[in-house]
């Protein structure tokens, strides 16, 4: 009687045991369920999906007058006069300066007389040779003398003509080297001539660009003497050869400078536009690099970060080209890959 009582005791026992688990279980169920969903890590996540991407690349470059020279003298004498007014525009064949020309001007002069003279004296010859013979050789003498004297005077001329110092073509005069009244020498500086109504803009592109470039290609160019502002240009000549140093090319770009704000010798920050494409970007918060590779987490149905390798493509301000790895449509964490691993549970901020 006795076993049997301890039995049933027992038995009531286990019974009472399971049905207080079952409670407890019943009452703490929401609990560990919160309890597990905060567990899982706190994360921002992006859809990754197609657009707009602009192919640029970027350089230096170094502004240059389209067109600019060193006004110099080609001759040694006095300069009579001075038409030089520092930062003035002026046009083509402008008169800058004067040289002393006195003394070709009397030689013109002289030389002109007697070259008259002489082409008279070739005509009475010519006359004369039609009816005697032996005036043949007077008219090959008077021929020469005549042929002879007008060199003579083309070449005073054309010293005369370096006397007169013009504007080889329009644009804005330099510093002034001389002062009127001095004596100068063959190859003086007087001032320079810049054609600033255009900018030749110079800048080198790598070699892995090369078969991208293009003549008329568009140009963007700033400097940091005007803030903000972008100077727009296209492409105008590419170097026929390569630096087989930096294995780099040499561009030339024309950008319009209708205000003068760029100045020869300027440093620029030049991008040339290469095409315009459909292409996956992402936040380049989403990148983990690790040694030479990169890598993203991808959450799946199940909000677990699932680390992926990608192959990065251009970079841009706060966003990266994906060219392999990811589709349209993916969704990868942009916050938090710090505290997550591969087949983390994750938990959508705001979500």
């Amino acid at each position: 009687m006795t076993q049997k009582n301890s039995r049933l005791i027992w038995v009531l026992l286990i019974g009472m045991s399971a049905f207080v688990a079952y409670l407890f279980s019943q009452n703490q169920s929401p609990e560990e369920e919160q309890k597990a969903k905060n567990s899982a890590t706190l994360v921002n996540t992006q859809v990754v999906s197609l657009s707009s991407l602009v192919r640029q690349v970027s350089s230096l470059g170094t502004a240059l007058a389209n067109q600019s020279v060193h006004i110099v003298t080609n001759t040694s004498d006095y300069l009579t006069e001075l038409h030089i007014r520092e930062g003035q525009r002026v046009e083509k064949d402008h008169l800058i300066a004067q040289l002393n020309d006195v003394e070709e001007r009397a030689r013109v002069a002289e030389l002109s007389a007697t070259l008259l003279d002489q082409k008279r004296q070739l005509d009475r010859v010519k006359n004369l040779a039609r009816t005697q013979a032996t005036a043949q050789s007077l008219l090959d003498e008077q021929q020469t003398r005549v042929k002879t004297t007008q060199a003579q005077l083309d070449a005073v001329k054309a010293r005369l003509n370096e006397m007169t110092i013009r504007a080889p073509f329009a644009g804005v005069l330099g510093l002034r080297q001389v002062s009127e009244g001095a004596y100068l020498t063959a190859g003086t500086v007087l001032t320079t001539l810049d054609d600033l109504n255009l900018i030749r803009l110079e800048f080198s592109v790598a070699e892995y660009y090369l078969a991208q470039l293009k003549a008329g290609m568009a140009v963007n160019a700033s400097s940091v003497a005007y803030p903000g502002q972008v100077f727009k240009g296209e492409i105008k000549a590419i170097d026929t050869r390569l630096d087989p140093i930096t294995r780099s090319v040499k561009v030339h770009a024309l950008v319009p400078n209708g205000q003068l704000e760029l100045r020869p010798g300027m440093l620029l920050n030049v991008s040339v536009i290469l095409d315009e494409v459909q292409a996956l970007q992402i936040s380049e918060k989403a990148i983990v690099p690790l040694q030479n590779k990169h890598y993203v987490f991808v959450v799946n149905k199940d909000n677990n970060a699932i680390q992926t390798e990608v192959q990065l493509g251009q970079r841009m301000s706060g966003l990266v080209e994906i060219i392999s790895g990811l589709n349209a449509g993916d969704e990868v964490v942009i916050e938090g890959t710090t505290k997550i691993r591969s087949g983390s549970l994750i938990t959508k901020v705001g979500q």
